[in-house]
């Protein structure tokens, strides 16, 4: 349900962070690049240290201490809300990709640990195995040394 409640707040306030998304990243596209992208080493403290680091440990508290969650969706919420608008207000610098994980990281809040070990493929979804078909006719596949993944 606090996931839900994310994306209708982003779905409603999309309409006035757009305008402003195309106007703060031209302008601050500009200043990054007159400064050689030291500007941009503020921008990425100010996300990891402000949204980050608090969108991760909420979402971890929020998977170990169920007795919390309405706390931390209360408190989350908003933070996934304000860290998904810093992202999309600021310059990518041609690097859309990264910007667009930390928009995943930020609208999948309240699992946004959850989504980061899966990532990093520490997360084990065996029991989603049976879903999954598997092509056995390739010739690597044959001799045994392959690895079923998604």
């Amino acid at each position: 349900m606090t996931n839900k409640i994310l994306h209708i707040i982003l779905g409603i306030t999309a309409l006035f962070v757009l305008p402003f998304q195309i106007v703060t990243t031209f302008v601050l596209g500009l200043l990054v690049s007159r400064t050689f992208g030291l500007l941009l080493v503020p921008i990425s403290a100010v996300w990891m240290v402000l949204f980050l680091g608090p969108l991760i440990g909420l979402s971890y508290a929020f998977e170990r201490v169920p007795q919390s969650r309405l706390f931390i969706a209360i408190v989350g919420i908003p933070l996934a809300f304000l860290a998904d608008t810093y992202v999309a207000l600021m310059p990518s610098m041609g690097e859309a990709d990264n910007r667009y994980a930390k928009m995943v990281l930020c609208q999948t809040f309240p699992y946004t640990w959850r989504f980061m070990r899966y990532q990093r493929g520490q997360l084990n979804i065996g029991h989603l195995d049976a879903l999954r078909a598997d092509v056995y006719s390739r010739p690597e596949y044959r001799n045994g040394t392959y690895r079923l993944d998604w």
